[in-house]
C-alpha cells in the first residue's frame, strides 16, 4: 500500500517539507548482524524524523530474517499450531510449561531462545511428544486434557498407519503413490450408499489402468497384484484401515441380499476439484459401466482381463496390459 505524504510536519508545522525516505539499516539480533529495508519520514525544515504505526519496524524486520536463517518458528506458525489444537494461549502454556505472557510475547513477534524453539518444534512436529506433554501437564483443564489426548491419540495412529501403508505399498513404475489424491478417489468410488471392498478394489484397478491406457501414468500411483478374486490395490487393507483412521471412511460387515462381506462407507463427500475434467469424465463413466455389477460380477469380469490371465498368482500386474482392457 503506497504511503501518504503529510502536507505538514507535525513537529514544526511546515508546509510541503515532509518526505518519505526508504533506505537500508544494519540491525543486530544475537549477534549476528541484518541489512534491512526501512521506511521513514523526514522533515527538510527542522531536521524531524519519525515513523507511523502502519510503517514496519527494522528489528521486527530482521528477527523474521535471524528465524528464517535458523529455521525457526514463525509467530504466525506458533499462532495456527495452538489455534488448530483448540487451545487458549494460557491452556498452550500449560502444555509447553511456559508462563501465559512467553506464549503471547512469541506470537506477537519476540524472538524466542533457543531452548523454546526447539521444545516447540518437537511438540509441533511429534504427536507422541506432545501427548507427553498434554499427558503431565500442570493446571490444564481435565476437560481440555480429555478432549485433546483423543484427537492427539486418533493422530498418532493414523502416522503410525501412514508409515505402514506407504512402506508396505508398492507404486507404479517410475511414481510415486498420491495418497491424497487415492483418498479422493476412493471416496468418489464409493459414494452412496457404500460399496463392498472386492468390487471397490476393481473400480480402483480399472482407474488407474484406463488413465494409463490413455496418459501413459496412472492416477493414484499405485501397483496392482493378481489375487484369487481378481486385481488389488498393492497394501489394500492397509489402505482402507489408513482412510478409516483418518475418520474419511468406515468398514462395516454387512449382508446385501446373497452377498456378504466388508463394505466401504464414504463419511464425507469427494473433494471433486482434485481431478482435472478428463480425469474426473473417466471415474464418472466407469462408476456409469460398471454401476450395476455387483461384487461377484465384476471379478469375474476383471478375470477376462489380459492384466489377470498373463500375469501369476500373487505378482505384481505389468501396467502395459492396460493397453489390453475389455473396453
Amino acid at each position: 500500500m503506497p504511503v501518504k505524504p503529510f502536507e505538514i510536519c507535525p513537529n514544526c508545522a511546515g508546509e510541503g517539507t515532509v518526505q518519505l525516505v526508504s533506505t537500508t539499516e544494519t540491525r543486530t539480533v544475537n549477534k549476528e548482524d541484518f541489512e534491512v529495508p526501512v521506511d521513514y519520514f523526514a522533515c527538510q525544515r527542522c531536521g524531524e524524523s519519525f515513523q507511523t504505526l502502519d510503517m514496519e519496524d527494522s528489528l521486527v524486520r530482521a528477527r523474521e530474517l535471524y528465524r528464517t536463517r535458523h529455521g525457526m518458528v514463525r509467530p504466525e506458525q506458533l499462532t495456527a499450531w495452538r489455534k488448530s489444537l483448540g487451545l487458549s494461549q494460557a491452556e498452550l502454556a500449560a502444555v509447553l510449561g511456559w508462563g501465559v505472557a512467553t506464549v503471547s510475547r512469541y506470537e506477537n513477534g519476540k524472538l524466542q531462545s533457543d531452548a523454546h524453539d526447539k521444545s516447540m518444534r518437537m511438540a509441533m512436529r511429534s504427536a507422541d511428544t506432545l501427548i507427553e506433554l498434554v499427558r503431565s501437564a500442570r493446571g490444564l483443564p481435565a476437560q481440555v486434557r480429555t478432549r485433546l489426548m483423543a484427537e492427539l491419540e486418533k493422530r498418532a495412529g493414523s502416522a503410525a498407519l501412514e508409515k505402514a501403508f506407504t512402506s508396505s505399498a508398492r507404486s507404479a513404475p517410475g511414481e510415486t503413490i498420491r495418497l491424497e489424491k487415492l483418498e479422493q478417489l476412493v471416496l468418489l468410488l464409493g459414494e452412496g450408499e457404500g460399496v463392498f471392498v472386492t468390487k471397490l478394489n476393481k473400480l480402483l484397478f480399472y482407474s488407474d489402468f484406463k488413465h494409463y491406457q490413455q496418459h501413459g501414468r496412472s492416477l493414484s500411483g499405485l501397483a496392482y497384484e493378481r489375487l484369487p478374486y481378481g486385481p488389488v490395490p498393492s497394501a489394500f487393507r492397509l489402505l482402507f484401515c489408513l482412510l478409516e483412521q483418518r475418520g474419511v471412511i468406515e468398514q462395516v460387515e454387512v449382508q446385501v441380499g446373497s452377498a456378504e462381506g466388508t463394505q466401504v462407507r464414504p463419511l464425507r463427500a469427494a473433494d471433486r476439484n482434485v481431478f482435472d475434467e478428463e480425469e474426473l469424465a473417466l471415474l464418472l463413466a466407469i462408476k456409469k459401466r460398471f454401476a450395476e455389477m455387483g461384487a461377484n460380477e465384476i471379478s469375474e469380469a476383471s478375470h477376462r482381463e489380459q492384466a489377470w490371465i498373463q500375469t501369476p498368482m500373487a505378482a505384481l500386474i505389468d501396467y502395459r496390459h492396460a493397453a489390453a482392457l475389455s473396453f
